[in-house]
């Protein structure tokens, strides 16, 4: 045998084996060490790409952009899209089912409806939002919703997010699964025990971030919770707005209160009775705080301690709302309310809102009392839900301003500028959020010019506050303060239009 020919023999045959491996599993070559990642990683994407675009073009959207546009139609044209093809039917049931609100529908269409939910699961699953205006009634009510039907179709609703009912009620809500995070109930009152089996029901939603009871009454907690936990209750006696109180205005807000703090620890927004805000606010990150005045002094209402509960949220809360139930709770009341508010919250809040049902000037004068005590106050806004009672006289004409020289262009490019930043500091920071619609322009030829006094009412509280950017008048009349470099910082005002309140 010739020298080196078996060592040729052999490199010959592992060529004929490289080639045939090549031939015959050309797709599953192993990468070289030479041969970069990110050229393999281009070549699976155009792999997938073609292989996509091999689909038809309606397939290739995916269903979660189709529902959201479809969202935006009317419930007519959505029907009318779940019929046009299997791609279109489930986005389009989704975009239908999201929001079912039946506070103004009539009973038949009420029972309908709860019907369908409750016999298709499939369909009640796409259910986010839910508000109904009436529960079945206990037995031998007169309406023909049934206990079981309702609540079999709130069990379906599994991804349910925003609930909103008359009130509670145990017997439909016991068995629901689904990872609330909106809570509202629109009853005017609750019984002791309905109030316990709704906090021991809440204590299964963690996630709960909002919880409303917008137009309860409770003077005061029941008391079966304090009698469970072992805490001696005081004797009455009566009091005055001022007797001074045998209660700390400060107390120990976490061990006394008589919810567990493991009870709705990610809670971001609460609109309710003071009663329950003093007790439940403490120990939660608590952003937005909605209150309805609605007792005053005389009946018992102590506003430096329930402040002083709300300060205990200090890392969080930014935004205050004081709303005054009815026309019969007094100037005093209010005013103490507002100045406990400064004085235990002003270090903090940077958005207050005050609601107001007596005379426009009573609330202004207030306002400059206490309005030094809110030290980080950015956005202030007076609202009137109803028109004042018996004004003393009748409204002023708003002068027009009196004929001025022609501006010179450096001025004119001033005050152009001036304009510009303010308007987009207020878009920013989104006081009176109304359709455009609902804004006119300071510019426009129909807008009456503002009042005198409102701009007399900023220069004082432009010096009081200076951390004040916008203000909201109960006029709906909206205004800008900012500080202008070029007069020393000295506070500046700028008309932003009327609101719709």
């Amino acid at each position: 045998m010739p020298t080196g020919l078996g060592r040729r023999a052999s490199e010959l045959g592992e060529r004929e084996d490289f080639q045939e491996y090549v031939m015959t599993a050309r797709s599953e070559r192993k990468r070289s060490i030479s041969m970069p990642a990110a050229a393999t990683q281009a070549a699976r994407w155009r792999a997938a790409n073609l292989v996509e675009m091999r689909r038809p073009a309606l397939e290739r959207i995916s269903p979660e952009l189709l529902s959201f546009v479809f969202s935006f139609a009317s419930r007519p044209d959505i029907l009318s899209l779940a019929q046009v093809s299997q791609s279109f039917s489930r986005p389009a049931l989704q975009a239908l089912y999201a929001n079912v609100d039946l506070r103004t529908d009539d009973d038949e269409r009420i029972e309908q409806c709860i019907a369908s939910l409750a016999s298709r699961r499939p369909v009640a699953s796409f259910v986010r939002n839910f508000a109904c205006r009436e529960l079945p009634p206990p037995e031998g009510g007169t309406t023909s919703l049934s206990t079981v039907t309702f609540a079999i179709a709130l069990t379906n609703m599994d991804q349910l997010q925003s609930l909103t009912l008359p009130h509670f009620d145990l017997r439909i809500l016991c068995h629901t699964t689904f990872p609330l995070r909106h809570l509202t109930l629109l009853c005017k009152y609750i019984t002791p025990e309905d109030f316990h089996a709704l906090f021991n029901w809440l204590g299964r939603h963690s996630s709960l971030v909002s919880l409303s009871f917008p137009s309860l009454v409770l003077p005061s907690l029941p008391t079966s919770s304090l009698v469970d936990s072992g805490v001696p209750s005081r004797p009455h006696t009566p009091r005055t707005p001022d007797t001074p109180s045998h209660d700390s205005d400060a107390p120990s807000h976490a061990s006394s209160s008589p919810f567990p703090s493991t009870l709705i620890p990610s809670l971001r927004r609460f609109d309710g009775p003071v009663s329950i805000a003093a007790a439940l606010i403490p120990g939660r990150p608590v952003e937005r705080v909605q209150l309805p005045i609605q007792h005053t002094l005389y009946d018992g209402l102590r506003p430096s301690a329930l402040m002083s509960a709300l300060a205990t949220a200090r890392d969080t809360l930014r935004t205050l709302i004081i709303k005054p139930a009815s026309a019969k709770i007094d100037q005093r009341t209010l005013e103490r309310v507002v100045m406990s508010a400064g004085a235990e919250l002003g270090d903090f809040i940077e958005t207050l809102q005050v609601h107001w049902v007596l005379d426009d000037e009573i609330l202004y004068k207030l306002i400059v009392g206490v309005l030094a005590r809110f030290r980080k106050l950015h956005t202030l806004c007076m609202l009137r839900d109803s028109p004042p009672p018996n004004p003393t006289s009748p409204l002023l004409e708003f002068p027009m301003p009196p004929a001025s020289p022609p501006l010179s262009p450096a001025t004119a490019n001033r005050r152009t500028s001036i304009s510009s930043y303010s308007s987009a500091y207020l878009s920013v920071r989104g006081i009176g959020n109304g359709p455009p619609s609902a804004r006119s322009s300071s510019t426009g030829g129909d807008t009456p010019f503002p009042r005198v006094h409102e701009r007399a009412h900023l220069a004082l509280w432009g010096k009081t506050c200076p951390s004040l950017r916008n203000v909201l008048f109960l006029s709906g009349a909206e205004w800008g303060i900012y500080p202008n470099p070029m007069a020393g910082g000295q506070p500046q005002f700028e008309f932003v239009g009327y609101t719709a309140q």
